[in-house]
């Protein structure tokens, strides 16, 4: 865990995952395009039942990250 996010909570872990998935984009210079994906994806995520990671990872999948 990210000593930034001192708990375990689902929020917590979270925001870790997002903060690693900016840090991926960031090197490719594409942090807005990654989280407008990000942001797609996670409004058809409860209907699909993917989790937080999942939609991070997806939205990296479509940039080639």
């Amino acid at each position: 865990m990210n000593p930034k996010f001192s708990d375990d909570s689902p929020t917590n872990r979270n925001l870790y995952l997002v903060d690693k998935t900016l840090k991926k984009a960031a090197k490719h210079g594409l942090e807005s395009e990654v989280m407008w994906s990000a942001l797609i994806a996670a409004a058809e995520a409860n209907e699909h039942g993917l989790t937080m990671e999942q939609v991070l990872e997806a939205a990296l999948g479509e940039w080639d990250i």
